[in-house]
């Protein structure tokens, strides 16, 4: 699945890229929340992150937004695990051509992982559907 970045996300990237050495394999703009999430190569977490945190703070106080880095991994399940780390268990289902994943958290940590006004599991969905084309997400 081919994703096209503008002019901004591109310069976002770039920038990100050379001030941590992590190579970005995807990157969304939440401009409303002054947000940009990050999905690094596998393996580039540290790098992206740096030592205490140092190259993503220094990242946040350039760009001027909030960054969330997560690492990408080719399995789908090991995958939906780094993009949420609470999850309990993950079933992934072929239903009719289409790829669903049910992702089961306690339910304390529901709101957490849903979001305000399902800010989080839309922001989920659109790099879960971006990065390994899955068609719906449930988290029960």
């Amino acid at each position: 699945m081919t994703i096209t970045f503008d002019t901004e996300t591109i310069r976002l990237i770039t920038l990100f890229e050379n001030l941590t050495g992590a190579p970005v394999r995807d990157c969304i703009v939440d401009n409303s929340n002054n947000y940009v999430y990050f999905i690094v190569e596998e393996g580039k977490m540290g790098v992206a992150i740096g030592r205490n945190g140092s190259s993503v703070r220094s990242a946040e106080k350039i760009m001027g937004k909030n960054i969330k880095v997560f690492e990408f991994s080719k399995d789908l399940r090991t995958f939906v695990k780094k993009l949420i780390p609470k999850a309990l268990e993950v079933r992934i289902k072929n239903q009719e051509g289409k790829v669903l994943v049910e992702v089961k958290v306690e339910k304390r940590d529901k709101p957490l992982v849903i979001g305000r006004n399902g800010r989080n599991l839309k922001l989920l969905k659109e790099l879960l559907h971006r990065n390994h084309g899955v068609d719906e997400l449930i988290i029960w």
